[in-house]
């Protein structure tokens, strides 16, 4: 059995937070458009949603806990910020 390198397991958590991050505000954008009535494509924020939960998947286990609360708050901002849209 291999022995995990602790540098490379912190680098990993570390670029899946920030991308967590990213998408946390790239959906407090989105709801800020959608509050003014504008367009907002939300097969792009279903990709990305899709790609966090897919590297999410290969997470170092100490990260697990902590991506797994901001996964569940982006999908349910994600899904206020769908609710909050009108039908097309």
């Amino acid at each position: 059995m291999t022995q995990a390198d602790p540098t490379a397991e912190a680098r990993q958590t570390a670029g899946l937070l920030a991308a967590i991050e990213a998408m946390e505000a790239t959906l407090a954008v989105a709801g800020a458009l959608a509050g003014e009535r504008r367009r907002i494509d939300l097969g792009g924020l279903d990709a990305e949603m899709g790609r966090l939960c897919a590297a999410a998947l290969a997470a170092p286990r100490a990260a697990v806990p902590e991506v797994r609360v901001r996964l569940e708050a982006l999908v349910m901002a994600l899904d206020r910020l769908r609710a909050g849209l009108a039908p097309p």
